[in-house]
């Protein structure tokens, strides 16, 4: 239903009825194993097709102007996993995919809402995956509301991680199983030894405490390469796969080089 709105911002009132109407949609883009170039999981990302509106981060800073950040939340949650179910059923995803859910740092589900979910969808919560983005503090009462959610099993992912919000405060007090390598860090990394430097530490700091790393931005072939060998686990980008409502298949190109790679790497160890 479309809510009663005396709003005086024009994006706000619009982002609201959007909203009320659940009409956000939700693409998937693969993160892909760094091991064999196959699809390891999907992440969930907004998309609002709003004159005034254009992206992810415009919607969440009139959402929080309009303090409707719950709502964005709460259909974020249902509306990714319900496109998610559907492809599974129509067989555009195999299944056994982990899901990543980008989450506000300062909502989560109500109970009432916690209920439903585990409702409507009793077999997906075992590959949920939690992304949070530390651009705002993370409450501590908030973070383990997100974390005892029902039926979920507790794992997290670090977003954005060296983007310049996220801080070793939030690595610890979130213990995620996954920390996402900021797409600034990615960008350009095979020409930068100093974001080598840095990627190579926060890869063997994530190791050491069996975190995943998932390097994310991925635009070019050299940065491909260069990410597998610093020992990244995971990988997101333009370059393996964009965005899209139906998963598009990991470019053969990409697949190709990381197969050549982890075969070298192989056998040089074997030597």
């Amino acid at each position: 239903p479309i809510f009663t709105i005396s709003r005086s911002s024009r994006k706000g009132s619009k982002l609201l009825r959007r909203i009320h109407e659940e009409k956000l949609d939700y693409h998937f883009q693969p993160i892909v194993s760094a091991l064999d170039g196959s699809v390891y999981a999907y992440e969930a990302l907004m998309r609002v097709n709003m004159p005034v509106l254009k992206g992810p981060e415009q919607v969440l800073q009139v959402a929080k102007e309009e303090s409707c950040l719950h709502d964005v939340e709460r259909l974020t949650v249902f509306k990714a996993s319900e496109a998610f179910v559907r492809l599974k059923k129509d067989g555009h995803i195999h299944g056994d995919e982990l899901l990543f859910l980008n989450s506000i740092s300062s909502q989560y589900l109500t109970d009432e809402e916690s209920r439903e979910y585990i409702a409507r969808y009793p077999d997906l919560q075992d590959q949920l995956v939690v992304e949070v983005t530390e651009s705002e503090n993370l409450d501590p009462e908030i973070l383990e509301k997100k974390r005892h959610f029902p039926g979920f099993k507790g794992i997290f992912a670090l977003d954005d991680y060296g983007s310049g919000y996220s801080n070793e405060k939030t690595l610890l007090s979130l213990s995620p199983h996954y920390i996402k390598l900021d797409i600034s860090i990615i960008h350009s990394i095979d020409t930068d030894v100093s974001k080598q430097q840095l990627a190579s530490y926060i890869i063997s700091y994530a190791h050491l405490h069996d975190i995943q790393i998932i390097a994310e931005g991925i635009e070019t072939s050299a940065e491909l390469l260069k990410v597998l060998e610093l020992g990244a686990d995971l990988l997101q980008g333009y370059y393996l796969a964009r965005p899209a409502a139906v998963p598009e298949a990991i470019d053969p190109e990409a697949v190709k080089y990381i197969q050549k790679f982890q075969k070298a790497h192989r056998a040089a160890v074997k030597n």
